[in-house]
């Protein structure tokens, strides 16, 4: 990624209440596209929570 898209991916992830440095993203993602580093991103976040909402219900129960 350029460092333009590295910034665009932190903005992207901020409104999703993910935050992210530059170095970061750079270790993480850095050889990947912004398209492809977005959308892979946001798929653990839904399955973060997703894991957040069984837990939770498995312990109320």
């Amino acid at each position: 990624m350029t460092k333009q898209e590295i910034q665009e991916f932190i903005e992207r992830m901020q409104e999703a209440g993910d935050d992210w440095t530059e170095e970061q993203v750079t270790r993480e993602y850095g050889d990947t596209s912004l398209e492809e580093a977005t959308a892979t991103r946001l798929h653990e976040l839904e399955m973060m929570a997703d894991i957040l909402v069984t837990a939770t219900l498995a312990a109320n129960k």
